[in-house]
């Protein structure tokens, strides 16, 4: 089905692993305030004790509505069409998260050094910026996928172990690309392919929020070998929906 689907605006070259849209290629003014709104309650909410500063997902847990507005831009035609055509398969959608990530003054740690997601072999990430993304910012910066193959080959790479920027910088043949843009802006990334980071955001500069959609193949490390007993939004394709939407939240 991948072949036959409908045009896409987006192409992910393979080489690059990745893709930037600009904020005219999708509505998503709807999606961005329910993003703003969801962080603005996580924070209102009492939260004792010490608690991350980075990469906190401010979407509140459990089911979203099948008419969540999360879930009507994950089936975005031309976002599943590009993801579709890179992974040569319909995906299943596995995540749906909102990340803020405040200023930190501490070395990177995590997520804020250069990986590889060990989901699977490849995958796509959609972010969506919610604000205006600049170097301050600490944005998702992504390695492209040739550049990152080179690396994992010179460094005799382990997935989901994590490498500092000089270990990159003393292997790697290009600098690395950070997600920069407004709000609106929406890169799609190979997160298993690329390396990338992300969150380091510099002291005094504004929160950073972004909406992140995870795809991965029905063939996934992470999933079973029956998908659809894992896909977790697969409850929410009982509503009308097109067979395309249907095998994408995990039904057929």
């Amino acid at each position: 089905m991948a072949r036959r689907l409908g045009p896409s605006d987006i192409e992910i070259p393979w080489d690059r692993g990745f893709a930037m849209a600009p904020p005219a290629a999708f509505d998503h003014a709807a999606l961005v305030d329910q993003a703003c709104e969801a962080r603005d309650v996580y924070f209102a909410a009492p939260r004792p004790g010490a608690r991350k500063t980075f990469l906190v997902d401010v979407l509140p847990s459990g089911a979203l509505p099948p008419d969540s507005v999360f879930l009507r831009f994950a089936l975005t035609p031309g976002i599943i069409a590009a993801v579709s055509r890179y992974l040569g398969v319909v995906p299943v959608l596995t995540a749906v998260k909102v990340f803020h990530s405040d200023a930190t003054v501490a070395a990177p740690i995590s997520s804020q050094l250069y990986h590889c997601d060990g989901d699977d072999v490849a995958q796509i990430k959609v972010f969506v910026h919610c604000g205006n993304v600049t170097p301050e910012s600490g944005p998702l910066t992504i390695l492209p996928a040739d550049a990152s193959a080179t690396v994992r080959k010179a460094t005799a790479y382990q997935y989901r172990s994590r490498l500092t920027d000089e270990q990159v910088e003393r292997v790697c043949p290009v600098p690395p690309v950070p997600a920069l843009g407004p709000a609106g802006t929406v890169c799609l990334v190979d997160t298993s392919r690329c390396f990338h980071f992300g969150s380091r955001v510099a002291p005094g500069a504004p929160p950073r929020l972004v909406v992140m959609l995870q795809y991965q193949t029905p063939y996934s490390f992470m999933l079973p070998i029956d998908f659809r007993a894992a896909a977790p939004y697969r409850y929410a394709a009982s509503v009308a929906r097109s067979p395309l939407e249907r095998l994408v939240l995990g039904e057929n």
